[in-house]
């Protein structure tokens, strides 16, 4: 490496990190928006909104894909270091990718979000009203994490008597550190979770539904039916991406609110300025920490030289601190646009969950702020590692216990009760 490139000791899996991650990401764009950190095998850490908007924009220069033609066999993707478990469409590089994304844009659209909110209504109605009498509640584990996994389990059409296996495993994955037992053993857990896909697949090639697991059966590509294979990888994308990065932003606003009392009574005040405050929560408490890229030619970026075939690290939350698109980076202000934020990504892979993400905030957030509107939370846990997200493990609470009020989700009979 060149002594006239920045190389900062920067890993993201470490509990240094996690400790402040935005201390940390402000000092980076501030000082080194491109440089270089040896950690995982070497990669280029890209921070300033600029520069990660410059990648984002070059799928074709930047590479997403999960195998390179160039290194056969050899995992890259859109995780630093690799994943194992290859998603769909989020690694696939244009053309496929955009014909992949037309398709899949009849689940993931305005539209189909706005169809799922009455499910999401119930499903946030039934996790409040397991503990509604009881006066406590573990705000994640009793209600972040069970609502997106309840609406992704019911779009993607997997069982629901199963939603806790899922919810917990899928919760575990991104916060327990890689390269540990402990991550060995999650990963399995998540291959199991997978093989219930895998099972279910001919069900529905035979018989298919309505849900997004049938119409994969069905979906052709190019004129020909997608395999096995892919229609596990969309699953392992939509599952984890509909479940865990949800939990985190819902976590950290609540747990914001907690502290903030002020901005919490005028939520509750008015509860239809909720959904405007969605940006600024996604800005500053950025779920997906950033996501990998593969330079496929040698090329530079901010000035720095970067070789083919070396992995690229794009930081949504450090582009979210940048004081040069977002004034006062570190504040949270209620009132501000900050409609450019990267949370959900910057370019043709900006994620095509976000529609739902938003709907279940504006859900979830409304649900306890009318129902639990005095919640003090008592103890939180937050992630180890925020290499991949930045959640909350738990975060037990107490308030005024009210009545139930929701009808019984439908199967509910299925559902076991939400306890802890």
């Amino acid at each position: 490496m060149s002594d006239k490139v920045p190389e900062v000791d920067y890993d993201h899996h470490s509990a240094e990190y996690a400790r402040d991650p935005w201390a940390a990401n402000i000092a980076l764009n501030r000082r080194t928006p491109v440089a270089y950190s040896r950690n995982h095998g070497g990669f280029w850490l890209v921070t300033g909104y600029q520069q990660v908007s410059q990648v984002a924009h070059q799928p074709q220069l930047f590479s997403s894909a999960h195998e390179l033609p160039n290194t056969p066999g050899r995992p890259q993707g859109t995780v630093v270091p690799a994943s194992s478990f290859r998603g769909l469409p989020l690694e696939l590089d244009p053309p496929e990718f955009l014909e992949w994304r037309k398709a899949l844009a009849t689940f993931f659209s305005p539209q189909a979000a706005r169809r799922l909110r009455p499910r999401i209504e119930q499903f946030a109605t039934w996790c409040v009203d397991q503990h509604i009498e009881s006066g406590e509640i573990d705000l994640v584990m009793d209600l972040a994490n069970p609502v997106p996994a309840l609406i992704t389990l019911d779009l993607v059409g997997l069982p629901m008597d199963d939603w806790r296996l899922y919810a917990d495993v899928v919760h575990a994955l991104v916060y327990t550190l890689p390269g540990t037992p402990e991550f060995a053993r999650v990963e399995a857990g998540f291959a199991q979770l997978i093989e219930t896909v895998r099972e279910l697949i001919p069900q529905r090639r035979a018989a298919p539904g309505d849900d997004l697991l049938s119409f994969l059966t069905q979906l052709e590509i190019d004129g020909v039916k997608i395999s096995d294979e892919d229609i596990v990888a969309v699953c392992n994308a939509v599952i984890p991406g509909g479940v865990d990065t949800t939990t985190a932003l819902l976590a950290s606003t609540l747990d914001y609110l907690e502290h903030n009392r002020t901005a919490r009574q005028r939520l509750i005040d008015a509860p239809e300025l909720i959904p405007a405050t969605c940006d600024e929560f996604l800005r500053y408490y950025t779920p997906v920490m950033g996501v990998g890229r593969t330079a496929t030619a040698d090329t530079e970026i901010g000035g720095c030289p970067v070789g083919k075939g070396e992995r690229v690290l794009l930081s949504w939350a450090a582009a979210n601190l940048d004081a040069q698109v977002f004034p006062n980076p570190d504040v949270i202000d209620l009132d501000r646009d900050a409609r450019k934020q990267a949370a959900f990504g910057i370019g043709i892979h900006r994620c095509i969950g976000r529609h739902i993400a938003r709907m279940d905030f504006e859900v979830v957030i409304g649900e306890v702020l009318r129902r639990m509107p005095d919640y003090r939370i008592t103890a939180a846990e937050k992630y180890p590692t925020v290499g991949q997200i930045n959640g909350f493990v738990r975060m037990p609470a107490r308030f005024t216990p009210g009545p139930r009020i929701g009808a019984e989700v439908a199967g509910a009979g299925a559902l076991p009760t939400l306890s802890h």
